[in-house]
């Protein structure tokens, strides 16, 4: 779903941009508010993890892949605020080391995957959990709002897309859509089985449906399993182009994509290791690293201005 540089019109990436920094400025406050703030590890693992769970596309349809986008899941573990946190600084690192996503569509990607995924489906997820008080509501919930967010993402992708004059949004929606079901349904599965396997094990963490913000994840572990996830798992994943790159073949808008910013490892290869998939596994090592490090300084950054202000 990463819209690539050349597929919005400058009034549209700009609109986009600045409802996308309004949301995170927001996101940002409300963060530095609070009193009980989000260990600098826990969020600095979680931005790792999302981020390696991105790289693992697998097959949806005969020609197309998709992958987990982690929006939801993040909300449902650390609160829907820090989860847009998370998805704005793996977006970031996305397009700025590996051209995953444009930097003029930067806006209208967090707006899709962090606004829909971390803001829309936690609502949708907190919803369900009142109606289903519990360990089995909370899980479910977040089932379902992984599923609404995807198809919400889909859909705002469509029609910034139609807004652009690339496309009619009568034709170019219900495709989106279309494509998008079956990515939406392995984001339910796959937020559903992570969160149960969280809950069997370790309940204490899933604070985000609970009205419970402090407390911290084992940072440790999940930072390990998101490098080994990046390693060994994403040099196999689906070659398939992701489902708005396929909609862009089918429809015949693919060419209007275009670079506009030198990332060091496009396609998540290092160009000076171009030795099988030794390239693919080193770049999302580093990438997962990059966005461990970037959350984990920005969410320090926002303690220590915390602490520093005086208090009454």
């Amino acid at each position: 779903m990463h819209v690539p540089d050349g597929f919005l019109s400058a009034s549209v990436a700009a609109s986009t941009w600045a409802g996308a920094a309004g949301s995170l400025a927001w996101a940002l406050r409300s963060e530095k508010r609070l009193a009980d703030h989000a260990p600098a590890g826990t969020l600095g693992a979680l931005a790792a993890f999302v981020f390696a769970g991105q790289l693992v596309n697998v097959p949806v349809l005969p020609g197309t892949s998709g992958h987990l986008v982690g929006g939801t899941l993040a909300a449902a573990i650390v609160g829907p605020w820090r989860a847009f946190v998370v998805m704005a600084v793996v977006l970031a690192v996305q397009a700025l080391l590996f051209q995953d996503g444009g930097i003029t569509a930067y806006g209208a990607n967090l707006l899709a995957m962090g606004g829909a995924g971390a803001l829309g489906g936690h609502a949708v997820a907190a919803f369900v959990a009142r109606l289903w008080p519990g360990v089995r509501g909370r899980v479910a919930g977040s089932v379902i709002g992984a599923f609404v967010a995807t198809l919400t993402g889909a859909a705002f992708i469509a029609l910034v897309l139609a807004a652009s004059g690339l496309y009619p949004a009568a034709a170019v929606l219900p495709v989106m859509l279309s494509f998008h079901v079956p990515i939406a349904l392995v984001e339910a599965a796959l937020t559903g089985a992570i969160l149960a396997t969280v809950v069997r094990w370790r309940p204490d963490i899933v604070r985000g449906l609970q009205g419970v913000r402090s407390g911290a994840a084992p940072a440790l572990g999940l930072l390990v399993v998101a490098l080994a996830v990046a390693a060994f798992v994403g040099p196999f994943a689906s070659p398939d182009p992701d489902a708005l790159e396929s909609v862009a073949e089918r429809l015949g808008f693919a060419a209007a994509a275009r670079g506009l910013w030198p990332a060091p490892a496009p396609d998540y290869v290092l160009p000076w290791l171009a030795v099988g998939r030794t390239a693919s596994a080193l770049a999302g090592f580093v990438g997962t690293l990059a966005a461990a490090g970037l959350a984990w300084g920005l969410t320090r950054r926002l303690g220590a201005a915390r602490d520093a202000e005086p208090h009454a």
